[in-house]
């Protein structure tokens, strides 16, 4: 205990007051004989224990009252076993969830209109002098600040300014960002302060170790006092678009483009009747009903095509009246090509039609051109032999093929390495002219080169009459560009017999198979996500054990490895209706992924390449602008890097379409998604929130209010001067009461 007025207290010696008073008055009397007074002794003896009580009770109570009325104005506090804090300036750090769940929709508004409004009123109670640091959470974390500031007016006009509906929490990441600011903070007294709506997915085990928080606050030199503020609104109806789904292979103009949206009914009862709805570039194109049953996810599938090249922006909305309306819609970009220029390198020329190495693949990838159908292929090839590949042509082409070739000069390797690291990409094929040794040697060297894999022996038929042919193992593809086979109305690779094929040496490294899949809401054309070592898997089988296809990323390009010959000296492939779409398939996925990813999560870069746009050394860097989801701008200023410049934007952290308008005058779209895990409408009960805050160190509150009752606690303690009070006032009035009822007063 503690006074805020201590020096009042002394005034407790005035009970002194009343006991003079009293042991004055009681020699204060004098004798007086008469003759009667042996008749009254009797009652005197039995009054006087009752009388002396009486005089000694009222006199405890005369002595109480200055006592109480002291205590009061001295104004005692309960401290427990603290300091009081009083008004000292206080270190606030704040951890503001502004995730898209924070958009749900209750009679107090949204979640984030509560949150903001809790932050500020927290700020406000704070004392002169104060500093001030908020971390936005959604999206990953983002801070209000570049660094903890004392303008207090300036802090709560931002949090005004704010907006939610960003990407899922991440709260790992936001308590590190915090545990790097809290040691730099100026002030003794420092607060960490969390404002959620603590959604599960935000909070498991693998995204906060409460424990190992706790114990990085508590080795600190001053750790600070965690509270966890649950704010938001209870919500039990939602729908979302969970993603969209499409190819992700390069789209010509005019080619149908089947997208798969991906619905969820998260409420338990049933929506009937459901208008979804699918707009282009923001116009509508088309509209569909469907029923969503309760707790159960469903799918609409819409064709589309487009009739210009250039970046579009598909987008599906569910039109729906849930408390939660930012996740009924999700959005995906697609980039239409004008063109996909191939570069095939003929490593033998032949002397007949369909005699050279590149015949059959160039009918393959321009089909309608030597067909002299009035179509326009999206492919087009030019055919060079190795010694007419030059440096000059790369930057034209998207992707080079080297079919059959025995070797190349130490110049054209480098080019191509520059080339693929640079985002481009490179299909090597063998045959009965490659040079082994060379391969090896310069090509794989080591595993540092180009080539995914050493060859190694030719296994099946070979000319002594030894061996035998084998087929392409029939399976689920789940590489991008085998996936259109995995369609039976769509034909089978495993009808086509490989007569002579490369083994891999035996000191190549084991491969994983591909597992990559097509979800354009988790990067379409990002690089393969399942590569086993230094970047490598297998795409597709023989039936004998041996790799067919392999696949290698460099840098920001790609390799396609191919154990076989591309044309039908080796194999009956080319001869085969799956011929033509396989190596369509592979040409326009490996093309698509020179363009780094424009669906990206939030909080992941949006990252634009201007090829070939550096001429000289002194050159300036590009600037553009982009246009963010809420439809303000930023500038970006591009970065050089060789003969190219890199623009890349990471201020991602909300969902939605960012547009970045390129010096050519062309606008590219880049659609940044996150997950549904926070649509779950199932919240973390109270009981749960104040264990997570006990593993923390600290303590819940249930309301901002609480907080502010708390923190007065722990800055005045508890006043009981109140209490004192009322004890003064029932002590005058039960003085008078005794002191009526003891004289014997008659009313």
């Amino acid at each position: 205990m503690t006074y805020l007025n201590g020096i009042l207290g002394w005034g407790a010696l005035a009970f002194s007051i009343p006991l003079i008073i009293h042991l004055l008055n009681r020699s204060r009397y004098r004798e007086v004989e008469w003759g009667a007074m042996h008749l009254l002794e009797s009652v005197i003896r039995v009054n006087h224990r009752k009388f002396h009580l009486e005089q000694l009770l009222l006199l405890l109570i005369r002595c109480a009252i200055p006592a109480l009325l002291a205590f009061c104005l001295a104004q005692p506090v309960l401290t427990g076993s603290r300091t009081l804090e009083k008004d000292s300036p206080v270190s606030v750090v704040i951890l503001l969830d502004n995730s898209y769940s924070m958009d749900a929709t209750g009679p107090r508004g949204t979640g984030f209109e509560q949150a903001v409004e809790a932050a500020v009123r927290i700020i406000a109670e704070s004392g002169r002098g104060s500093e001030y640091h908020i971390i936005q959470t959604g999206g990953g974390p983002v801070s209000l600040f570049d660094q903890p500031v004392t303008d207090r007016q300036a802090v709560i006009r931002r949090l005004s300014q704010l907006q939610g509906g960003f990407g899922r929490s991440d709260m790992g990441a936001a308590f590190n960002e915090a545990l790097s600011v809290i040691p730099e903070l100026r002030h003794a007294r420092r607060e960490l302060i969390v404002i959620s709506d603590f959604q599960p997915a935000d909070w498991s085990e693998t995204q906060v170790d409460a424990g190992g928080l706790n114990s990085q606050l508590k080795s600190m030199e001053i750790p600070p006092f965690v509270t966890l503020m649950p704010i938001g609104t209870d919500f039990t109806e939602n729908i979302t678009v969970d993603s969209l789904e499409f190819a992700s292979k390069a789209l010509g103009v005019g080619q149908q483009l089947s997208v798969r949206a991906n619905l969820r009914n998260h409420s338990p009862n049933d929506q009937n009747n459901a208008r979804i709805v699918l707009r282009v570039d923001g116009q509508e194109q088309a509209v569909t009903q469907m029923d969503l049953p309760g707790a159960t996810d469903s799918q609409a599938l819409f064709p589309v095509t487009f009739d210009a090249p250039g970046s579009h922006v598909l987008e599906v909305n569910v039109v729906s009246e849930d408390p939660l309306e930012t996740d009924n819609r999700s959005a995906a970009a697609v980039s239409v090509w004008d063109s996909v220029p191939v570069l095939l390198v003929n490593g033998d020329q032949g002397n007949g039609p369909l005699q050279g190495e590149t015949d059959y693949l160039s009918v393959a990838l321009t089909p309608f051109t030597y067909g002299r159908v009035r179509l326009t292929d999206l492919i087009t090839t030019t055919t060079v032999s190795p010694d007419e590949l030059k440096l000059e042509l790369l930057p034209q082409v998207r992707l080079v093929v080297l079919a059959n070739v025995p070797r190349l000069s130490d110049p054209q390797v480098a080019a191509l390495t520059e080339f693929v690291s640079q985002g481009g990409a490179l299909l090597v094929s063998c045959g009965n002219r490659i040079d082994l040794t060379w391969y090896r040697q310069t090509l794989y060297a080591g595993g540092t080169g180009l080539l995914p894999a050493a060859w190694g022996a030719v296994k099946g038929q070979l000319d002594d009459g030894n061996g035998q042919s084998a087929r392409i193992v029939a399976q689920h593809f789940d590489h991008p560009a085998l996936e259109h086979f995995n369609n039976p109305s769509s034909g089978t690779l495993s009808n086509a017999e490989v007569r002579r094929w490369h083994a891999l040496d035996d000191t190549t490294e084991t491969l994983v198979e591909s597992t990559n899949g097509n979800t354009a809401n988790e990067e379409q054309n990002e690089t393969h996500p399942a590569l086993g070592p230094n970047g490598k898997a297998v795409l597709a089988r023989l039936d004998s054990g041996d790799p067919l296809l392999l696949e290698k990323t460099i840098g920001e390009g790609v390799v396609l490895q191919m154990t076989t010959t591309i044309d039908a000296d080796w194999n009956d492939l080319p001869l085969q209706p799956a011929y033509v779409p396989l190596m369509q398939q592979l040409v326009t996925t490996l093309a698509s992924r020179i363009t780094p990813p424009r669906n990206i999560r939030t909080g992941q870069p949006a990252v634009a390449i201007l090829r070939d746009s550096v001429e000289t050394e002194t050159q300036e860097p590009a600037s553009v602008s982009v246009i963010l989801p809420d439809g303000s701008r930023r500038s970006v200023i591009a970065r050089i890097e060789g003969k190219h410049q890199i623009l890349q934007f990471d201020a991602t952290q909300r969902p939605g379409i960012y547009t970045m308008s390129l010096p050519s005058a062309e606008n590219v779209h880049f659609v940044a998604e996150t997950s549904r895990d926070e649509s779950d409408t199932q919240r973390i009960p109270d009981e749960q929130i104040s264990d997570l805050a006990t593993q923390l160190g600290g303590t819940s509150v249930d309301s901002v209010e609480s907080w502010i009752e708390q923190d007065q606690l722990r800055r005045h303690g508890r006043g009981i001067w109140r209490y004192i009070l009322a004890a003064f006032l029932i002590m005058l009035f039960l003085e008078v009461i005794l002191q009526q009822k003891f004289a014997r007063v008659k009313t």
